[in-house]
């Protein structure tokens, strides 16, 4: 059989990519089968072999695809800025703009439900790093407004608080599919002034946080 000319392989792809990413989003890996997506994507389970090789190829790309609108809309302009509390305010901007993201509106919470086998470890252990790396983001805003005398907290605690503020951004995420960004951006509000009133020091942080 010919091959399909160049742009039309790449029609191909991103319909493939685009319809698995919204399933495995919703109904995570082990709720979606390779039938289903390729049904979906109106294409031949050969078609989608083409491609990849395999549903754990085709996951893992997907979720490299979410961890890239997650850096796009969070950390890369957090790690853009030499300045602690800047960096905690475009972290929050950066979550207010990632749940209006029209590319996740239909749910991702199904990229918390991956099961431990031994299929999934390249998936988990890529999971893992982007929480990780995500953490340390976290860690070094916090880490240089202690330095800058912006943030009254002692060294000890700032790991610990950067996962914390990870496990409250997977709470706002799994219930997308039920809560509008106009719902979740006054929870992210609170939130951050919150975090701004237990931790924060010096009149000029006021003015950051009026812009939450």
């Amino acid at each position: 059989m010919p091959r399909k000319p160049a742009h039309l392989q790449e029609d191909t792809l991103g319909a493939l990519r685009a319809h698995a990413f919204n399933l495995f989003g919703r109904y995570g890996y082990e709720g979606v089968s390779i039938g289903d997506i390729a049904k979906g994507a109106k294409l031949s389970k050969g078609a989608l072999y083409w491609h990849f090789p395999g549903k754990e190829a085709l996951y893992l790309d997907c979720l490299k695809r979410l961890h890239g609108i997650f850096n796009e809309d969070v950390f890369d302009p957090m790690r853009a800025t030499a300045d602690g509390a800047t960096g905690m305010v475009l972290m929050f901007q950066g979550l207010v703009r990632l749940f209006g993201d029209p590319r996740i509106q239909q749910g991702v919470a199904g990229y918390w439900l991956i099961p431990s086998t031994p299929e999934t470890a390249e998936i988990i252990a890529t999971q893992r790093r982007f929480e990780t790396e995500s953490q340390k983001v976290i860690a070094e805003s916090l880490r240089r407004g202690v330095a800058a005398g912006q943030f009254d907290l002692v060294d000890d605690d700032l790991d610990d608080l950067a996962r914390a503020i990870i496990s409250l951004i997977e709470a706002f995420v799994l219930p997308m599919r039920h809560l509008t960004p106009d719902e979740i951006r006054p929870l992210i509000g609170v939130l951050a002034r919150t975090l701004f009133r237990a931790y924060a020091k010096g009149s000029a942080l006021s003015r950051l946080v009026s812009q939450l």
